[in-house]
């Protein structure tokens, strides 16, 4: 992956973690696209083809700019790439809170950008 998200006819630089084991994971996917949630601190869009079990590093917590890979344990087969903005609805009153745990796997310093994406808006990291 190149390490840009892109939408309409913009497109925001990402950072990869590419020590990580998830980046490692994500580089089987060439391109991953999804339709944005903008649910305030957060956009985030679901894969439903993206089951990369977690490596012991999943926490809830984390900083604007982050990127995050997150998993439901609620619902099977339902996974999703988090883009951390600002604190979200499940925040801890400081940073960013996921409604579950998550694994950071990149950063973005885009973050005025990230926050004007509206829900519905198509979404392809490249």
């Amino acid at each position: 992956m190149k390490g840009l998200l892109q939408y309409n006819d913009n497109r925001i630089e990402i950072h990869w973690d590419t020590s990580s084991y998830m980046y490692q994971q994500l580089l089987h996917h060439i391109s991953l696209k999804g339709v944005a949630n903008n649910i305030g601190g957060e956009v985030f869009f679901y894969q439903y083809d993206l089951d990369i079990e977690f490596d012991g590093n999943q926490k809830e917590i984390f900083d604007v700019g982050d990127v995050v890979y997150w998993r439901s344990p609620k619902e099977k087969g339902k996974f999703g790439i988090l883009f951390m903005y600002g604190n979200t609805s499940y925040r801890d009153g400081t940073k960013p809170r996921t409604s579950s745990p998550g694994i950071k796997i990149g950063t973005f310093k885009a973050i005025s950008e990230m926050s004007n994406i509206a829900s519905d808006t198509a979404l392809e990291l490249i």
